[in-house]
């Protein structure tokens, strides 16, 4: 059935920012609203009809080519499938094959004919909702591969999105009881494989915590209702996934703090006045410290020797976390907001890592939500181009970010709505501090004695940084020489920047937020 392009007998079409009243409360969604407004406009003229699916499945050499792409850049975010069972899955389950075929078509293209992505996901998506998958696991595992989808920009409200099918994945989870770790006298217990839930529901948990921080949404999982044991090695069986097992594990712990961070920074807009809770910064400091070595970012020299791209893409949220913490509240008066040294370090970090990542000749790898981590770096660059040693670095930085979701962009129409805004934003800010007397520098507390100098309870905001030196980057050179006292912060200037970022969160309706986030 093709979708209704009338937008008052179907909600495909509602435009996201038509309710928008709290649309000046999202950091990233603000900054970028002309560029969502035209998109939302352009989207309206252009959906089209999406052609009816048919029953024709790829054969066997494009699954073949499908499952093996699938276990390079897919397993280690979404390890939902076996390499021993695949087959006999694939072989009895069509949903499956096409739910394969999207995600990994997608990410890397065979050079043969094929029907494509759109196409792979329309007669998923279909076989999902007629019910002709029998087996739960199994529709499961195929609607977890939808993530690598997303057929439009957020700026149409659709179903079609990682938020509406991760919603999905949680719900059927809940429904089956699989947030509940299962009694050992439990007459399923021997039946049932204990591994793939687990794996399954971590992966949904994980993606939800994201787009509760990035999209200031509620989180439908209360950890306090799960007794599902958190993912193990053990619940890996082949030896040759195990380093992506790891990184899974990390990623998963990681996200669990940013869910933690983004429900504080909503939940406490609406009450009284309080200081970001020391002992999540402790948190993320832990997390970073916790990794073994091989799992360290490897960005400690002026380049990279030990690229490895799951490890590059681990940090990606982590640095975007310390960014979003670090950014204290724009006014009416000053649209972009103002950033404090950890969160220029932070994206002078993400930076580094596009720039590896670019100078290795792909981007299709990455997924839909990179572009919101961009946006999140450039912001915090954009406003170093006004420090005094910083200018140089930061523009070069720019460049890379700017780079990165143009090569986004092919694959993710979240990052078009980036790109366009990039060039905009950065002329508009060139253009204002030219016509600006004020001197750079006093908000992040370079050059004088009010700055960030420690935060509460002794911690040093670059403990945040163990992978990063003066070697890293020309930013990272001009933060990280020998500390001076303006280079650190004080409690009174970090608890002002968390008041004044709190209403960034206020809790809103699907239908008012500007969703980045795909």
């Amino acid at each position: 059935m093709p979708l209704s392009t009338d937008s008052n007998n179907s909600p495909t079409t509602q435009r996201t920012e038509d309710h928008s009243e709290h649309n000046d409360s999202y950091p990233v969604g603000h900054v970028f609203l002309p560029e969502l407004q035209t998109n939302a406009r352009d989207q309206e003229r252009l959906l089209a009809e999406i052609p009816p699916g048919t029953s024709n499945l790829p054969d066997p050499g494009l699954q073949q080519t499908f499952a093996e792409t699938y276990f390079d850049y897919c397993y280690t975010w979404c390890p939902v499938l076996d390499r021993d069972s695949l087959p006999d899955e694939l072989s009895r389950s069509p949903l499956l094959v096409n739910a394969l075929a999207l995600a990994s078509s997608h990410i890397k293209p065979p050079m043969i004919p094929h029907d494509g992505p759109a196409s792979y996901y329309d007669r998923a998506r279909r076989r999902f909702y007629d019910d002709e998958e029998p087996d739960v696991m199994t529709s499961l595992k195929a609607i977890s591969l939808f993530y690598w989808w997303s057929p439009r920009p957020p700026t149409i409200l659709h179903r079609h999105s990682s938020w509406w099918w991760t919603s999905v994945v949680i719900r059927h989870c809940q429904q089956l009881g699989i947030h509940r770790e299962p009694a050992f006298d439990h007459p399923l217990r021997q039946r049932i494989d204990l591994s793939l839930r687990r794996r399954i529901w971590w992966t949904a948990f994980a993606r939800e915590r994201l787009t509760a921080l990035c999209q200031s949404k509620p989180c439908a999982i209360h950890p306090e209702d799960c007794t599902l044991s958190e993912p193990t090695l053990e619940d890996f069986p082949d030896p040759r996934d195990q380093t992506k097992a790891e990184i899974f594990i990390h990623w998963v712990r990681l996200c669990a703090i940013i869910g933690k961070v983004a429900e504080y920074l909503a939940r406490t807009c609406t009450l009284a006045p309080c200081t970001f809770p020391v002992r999540l910064a402790r948190e993320l400091i832990a997390w970073v410290q916790s990794l073994p070595p091989h799992l360290q970012l490897p960005i400690e020299s002026d380049r990279t020797t030990s690229f490895n791209r799951e490890v590059h893409q681990l940090h990606l949220p982590y640095l975007a976390v310390i960014i979003i913490v670090h950014l204290k509240r724009s006014s009416s008066s000053q649209p972009l907001p103002q950033v404090y040294p950890p969160a220029i370090l932070a994206a002078t970090c993400m930076a580094r890592i596009m720039r590896d990542i670019l100078s290795r000749g792909g981007t299709r790898f990455l997924m839909a939500i990179t572009g919101w981590y961009c946006g999140t770096a450039f912001i915090a660059l954009l406003q170093a181009l006004r420090i005094e040693g910083l200018a140089k670095g930061a523009n070069e930085d720019l460049d890379i970010l700017t780079m990165a979701v143009d090569q986004l962009r092919v694959m993710w129409p979240t990052a078009a709505v980036f790109h366009s805004g990039f060039d905009r934003i950065r002329s508009n800010a060139a253009a204002s501090d030219a016509d600006s007397q004020r001197p750079p520098g006093p908000e992040l507390g370079i050059g004088d004695r009010t700055g960030y100098m420690e935060m509460a309870d002794g911690i040093d905001w670059t403990a945040y940084f163990p992978f990063a030196t003066p070697q890293t980057s020309v930013v990272a050179n001009r933060l990280l020489v020998p500390h001076t006292e303006e280079l650190f912060f004080d409690d009174d200037v970090f608890t002002d920047a968390m008041l004044q970022f709190q209403d960034l969160f206020e809790p809103c309706d699907t239908l008012s937020e500007t969703n980045l986030f795909m």
